[in-house]
């Protein structure tokens, strides 16, 4: 039993020996990177031969699953107001059944998701304080480079919401 002690180090070391080697991993990461340049390329991307796209996918954290059923608004700016492009209805696989800009109609200019997540929830029975915390939610964003693809990342709760660009 003595031996079984002197083997197992005690949780303090582990601690330590885990920060140590932590900090140097980043010390050489850091060492690696240029201090000016970008964290990603900056050029077109291409996923084997697709044209150029604008896509969604939606994930509802408070049930743990694809947002299936939510309702999107899906509009392009024109310089003073949003007009609507068209609405969709996410799939089961969270989704839109196609891609929302492609082909002529992807072209660089401010655009607006706005989700239903009141209605989502309310559909899905959700148990929750009335008013809802958070109603429609305004997801907006830019193209400006038509050669790159973009997929749009959306994870949402009753009461928060996170977007970014994805590729």
């Amino acid at each position: 039993m003595q031996s079984a002690k002197l083997l197992a180090p005690s949780r303090r070391q582990f601690a330590l020996s885990g920060l140590a080697l932590g900090a140097s991993a980043l010390t050489a990461a850091r060492g690696a990177l240029a201090a000016d340049a970008p964290a990603q390329s900056s050029g077109p991307i291409v996923l084997h031969g697709a044209s150029p796209r604008l896509t969604v996918h939606t994930i509802d954290t408070f049930h743990g699953m694809a947002a299936t059923g939510l309702r999107i608004d899906f509009s392009r700016f024109d310089g003073e107001v949003y007009v609507p492009v068209r609405s969709f209805t996410i799939n089961a696989n969270g989704r839109a059944d196609e891609p929302l800009l492609i082909d002529d109609s992807y072209r660089a200019g401010r655009y607006e998701l706005l989700l239903h997540v009141d209605e989502y929830f309310a559909a899905k029975g959700a148990r929750l304080p009335r008013p809802a915390f958070l109603s429609k939610v305004p997801v907006r964003f830019q193209i400006t480079n038509v050669a790159e693809r973009i997929h749009l990342p959306i994870q949402f709760g009753p009461w928060s919401y996170t977007y970014s660009r994805g590729s």
